[in-house]
């Protein structure tokens, strides 16, 4: 049997990146388990060098990925390689990675809280829980934007720079990180906050921080990202 230019060219980038196309099935398969998105919701995007990316295909189940299903994109959004077409919110992803040359990682899920409260257009407060403002900082909620569409990048744009998480108004949640363990844990932290705000809410009047703590807990935080813990 003989093997064409093309397809042998296609085995190889299939065969490329064997370790960061594990990543991406392993996380999408967490992403299902943890009841963050059902049917072929979500996607999820990793750097795999400066101008080259790694993201789930249109329309595959997150936790039934094979590592062949990933798609092989330039920064510009071509296609390199892979068997399917890139995910439909592929624009998102590349936004964040021009926007955030310290961002490795994207996570777009539906985790049910959370998304709940994009649904409501209510923003989850950043006073009330000090491992949220220390873990993930402020969750701010953008405007609607039709999914798979220009605007939903464009909605994103006002803070983009500056947080770590995001509450898409009636679309879910998008979280980002240095590597995809850092995305999945603020994607799980987001949600695991909501539902606390929510359970609260049913039990009696929510208690802020005070401003000086919050104040205080950023400094922490700051220190944090810069590795210096004194």
């Amino acid at each position: 049997m003989t093997i064409s230019a093309a397809g042998l060219k296609f085995s190889l980038s299939i065969m490329s990146y064997t370790a960061e196309r594990k990543l991406l099935v392993e996380f999408g398969r967490r992403l299902y388990e943890k009841g963050f998105v059902a049917g072929t919701d979500g996607n999820l995007s990793l750097l795999v060098d400066r101008d080259t990316l790694l993201i789930t295909p249109s329309g595959a189940a997150k936790g039934r990925m094979c590592t062949d299903d990933p798609v092989l994109v330039n920064i510009e959004g071509k296609v390199l390689s892979g068997k399917r077409k890139p995910s439909s919110e592929m624009l998102l992803h590349l936004f964040v990675y021009k926007k955030r040359p310290d961002v490795k990682a994207c996570c777009h899920a539906h985790p049910p809280y959370a998304t709940a409260f994009s649904a409501v257009r209510k923003e989850l407060p950043d006073n009330i829980l000090p491992e949220i403002i220390i873990s993930v900082g402020r969750i701010p909620l953008t405007e609607y934007a039709p999914p798979g569409t220009e605007a939903v990048p464009k909605s994103l744009e006002p803070f983009v720079n500056d947080y770590e998480a995001f509450l898409l108004a009636n679309h879910g949640v998008l979280t980002v990180g240095r590597t995809l363990d850092d995305a999945f844990n603020k994607m799980e932290t987001v949600e695991h906050f909501a539902r606390i705000l929510y359970i609260a809410a049913g039990i009696g009047a929510v208690s802020f921080l005070e401003d000086s703590e919050v104040r205080r807990l950023e400094k922490v935080r700051d220190n944090l990202k810069k590795g210096n813990t004194s």
